[in-house]
Order: structure tokens, then sequence, then C-alpha cells
């Protein structure tokens, strides 16, 4: 069966698709990449891609010490005005 391959993508090197794939399209885009990453046997790097910017989302354990320092000085300072 012929896939109908998008001529945008197409003319992409490798490493363009990859950095598209990265933003999580949506829609005709991301069926478009797929057909690309699938032609091209890109899937093992689409994956690590992927996995990759997940992993940059997160935030560290410091972002969540900060504000937990933040809420008990809170509750020192305001909270005996609620009990």
């Amino acid at each position: 069966m012929a896939v109908l391959r998008s001529r945008k993508y197409s003319q992409l090197d490798d490493s363009e698709i990859l950095k598209l794939y990265a933003y999580e399209p949506r829609g005709e885009n991301l069926h478009f990449l797929h057909i690309e990453i699938e032609q091209r046997n890109l899937e093992a790097q689409a994956i690590g891609v992927i996995d990759d910017n997940r992993k940059k989302a997160r935030h560290s354990i410091l972002y969540y010490l900060f504000y937990f320092g933040m809420f008990v000085f809170f509750l020192f300072r305001f909270g005996g005005d609620f009990i």
C-alpha cells in the first residue's frame, strides 16, 4: 500500500524532523511526522527525543523544597491568626 507523504516534511533532514517531533505536534502535523519517522527508520531516536523533552519539563527537588519552606514560614507567621 502506498503511503502519502508530505512534501514539506520530505524535504527536511532527519535532525529537523526529530526537532519538530520534540514539540509534540497534534493533528495533521503529527500524522505526517509519524509517516516520515517510519519511512526514515527514526523510531528509536524519536522515542529518545520525547523522553529527553519530558525529563526537562520536571522540576528539581530544590524547587519543591523552596515552596515547602515558604509554606512553613507562612504557617509560623500567620498560623496563629487562624487558630
